[in-house]
């Protein structure tokens, strides 16, 4: 099975910042160390841009964008 990097190993598609506003919920895979592992969390904005909240405070989502808009490991709900 091939896949391109809109999708995870199992075809399942992941978000795309550009459709994403604060007040959505997201779900993220394990490979976060500073959220739980298939967490749903509140997609949030600060001046910085959209964010999720975890251990550390803030995780920005534009540092998930793999090719600008498609974020790594944070799924739609």
């Amino acid at each position: 099975m091939t896949t391109d990097c809109s999708t995870d190993k199992f075809n399942r598609p992941y978000a795309r910042l550009s459709a994403l506003k604060p007040g959505d919920i997201v779900q993220v895979d394990g490979d976060f160390d500073c959220i739980q592992p298939w967490s749903r969390v509140i997609v949030l904005r600060s001046s910085h841009g959209l964010y999720i909240p975890c251990t550390e405070g803030h995780h920005y989502l534009d540092g998930q964008a793999d090719d600008g808009d498609t974020l790594i490991g944070v799924y739609n709900v």
